[in-house]
């Protein structure tokens, strides 16, 4: 992570939700441990999921068998980011 990325945004609801360099964060479930990016280009909840890297920016290259395997640090965002 790098410092001044991390932050918060009120959701619909009122509640606060975790983002970083403003892409709100989110657990795939199917990603059992450190490494796994199950997750990468699922289209669910009306966008696509994606990793993030540690500028915060999201990475959009390779099927998900060709993915890079981030480290544990790196987030994972979905909401379309």
């Amino acid at each position: 992570m790098k410092a001044g990325l991390p932050g918060t945004t009120e959701r619909s609801d009122g509640s606060r939700e975790v983002t970083y360099n403003g892409h709100p964060l989110y657990y795939f479930a199917d990603d059992k441990k450190a490494g796994d990016t199950n997750g990468q280009k699922v289209n669910d909840s009306g966008a696509e999921w994606y990793v993030l890297d540690t500028s915060g920016n999201k990475v959009t290259g390779g099927a998900k068998s060709g993915m890079p395997q981030p480290s544990p640090a790196q987030p994972t965002s979905g909401g379309g980011h």
